[in-house]
C-alpha cells in the first residue's frame, strides 16, 4: 500500500471519528488567521501611503 493511500486513510478515519464539539476553537483560529491577514494588508497599505506622501514632500 502506498504512503499516500495510508496517509489518506489515516486522516479520513481520524476526522470521521472525531468529536465535533470544538467549533469554538476552530472559529477562534479562523478569526485569528483572518485578522492577521487583514492587519498585514492594511499595515502594508498604510506604509505605502506614508512612503508616497513622504516622497511627494521631498519634491
Amino acid at each position: 500500500m502506498s504512503t499516500r493511500l495510508r496517509a489518506f486513510r489515516f486522516l479520513s478515519e481520524r476526522f470521521a471519528q472525531r468529536d465535533r464539539s470544538s467549533y469554538a476553537v476552530e472559529f477562534f483560529l479562523f478569526v485569528l488567521i483572518v485578522l492577521t491577514a487583514t492587519w498585514s494588508m492594511f499595515s502594508l497599505a498604510h506604509a505605502m501611503s506614508s512612503l508616497a506622501h513622504a516622497m511627494s514632500l521631498t519634491r
